[in-house]
C-alpha cells in the first residue's frame, strides 16, 4: 500500500519549465545568443546546471546565467504554477496520515515562495533543497537520509519525477517509482508507474 508521496519539484509537482524556458532564452538573446526552447528545456531536464555549461563551454558570457537566476528570482508566482490536480493529491495523502515529501535541487527560498503563493505550504512534512547539503540526485543520499529521518518503510513511499535522475535515486532508495512523462519522455529504468498527467495518480493511490 502506498501511504506516503516523495516529490520532485520542477517539472513534477510545478510546472515550472514554460517559464524557466522563457527567461534563460532572453537570458541567451541579452548576451547574442539564439538558441530553440526546445534545445533549452532538453538540457534543461537533465539539469539546470548542464543547460548553463553547455552554453558557456559554446562561449556565451557566464553573465547570461546570472541575468537568468536574477530573472527567476522576480518571475511572477502566478506563472509557475501547480500541475493540475497536485494540491489535490497533496491533501488526500496528508488526509490519510500519510506524509508528502519534497526532494529538489531548488533553493529553500524558491520553493516556499510559491507553495506559500498557492498554499500548499503545510500539507508537506518535509523539504530537502540545494542547502540541506546532499549529494545531487541521481546519488540517492537525500532519499535513504529522508526515509530513515521520517522513520517511513521504502515499500509504502511512491516517488514522483519528470527525469531519469528522479527514478533512478529513488529506486535506489528502494521506494516505488512514478515517472511523470511530458512530451513523449520515457525513463531509461523500469519504474512501477508511467503517467501523462497526475489525474492518473488518483487511481494509483
Amino acid at each position: 500500500m502506498i501511504r506516503h508521496l516523495i516529490w520532485d519539484f520542477d517539472g513534477s509537482l510545478f510546472n515550472t519549465y514554460p517559464a524557466m524556458v522563457q527567461l534563460f532564452k532572453s537570458s541567451l538573446e541579452s548576451f547574442g545568443y539564439e538558441a530553440t526552447e526546445d534545445d533549452i528545456l532538453s538540457l534543461m531536464k537533465d539539469t539546470l546546471g548542464r543547460a548553463v555549461s553547455f552554453y558557456i563551454d559554446l562561449g556565451v558570457d557566464e553573465g547570461f546565467y546570472k541575468l537568468f537566476q536574477k530573472l527567476e528570482d522576480e518571475v511572477a508566482p502566478g506563472l509557475q504554477p501547480p500541475f493540475p490536480n497536485a494540491k489535490e493529491i497533496c491533501t488526500m495523502i496528508k488526509d490519510r496520515g500519510g506524509k508528502n515529501i519534497i526532494i529538489t535541487h531548488r533553493s529553500r527560498k524558491s520553493v516556499f515562495k510559491l507553495l506559500y503563493h498557492y498554499s500548499m505550504e503545510a500539507l508537506f512534512s518535509e523539504i530537502i533543497a540545494k542547502e540541506s547539503g546532499f549529494k545531487r540526485k541521481p546519488h540517492p543520499e537525500a532519499f535513504v537520509s529522508t526515509l530513515a529521518s521520517q522513520r517511513l518503510k521504502p515499500e509504502e513511499v511512491l516517488t514522483i519525477g519528470d527525469r531519469d535522475l528522479d527514478v533512478i535515486a529513488a529506486s535506489d532508495a528502494g521506494t516505488r517509482t512514478c515517472f511523470f512523462s511530458q512530451n513523449g519522455s520515457r525513463p531509461s529504468i523500469k519504474v512501477d508507474y508511467l503517467i501523462t498527467d497526475l489525474s492518473e495518480l488518483l487511481e494509483i493511490l
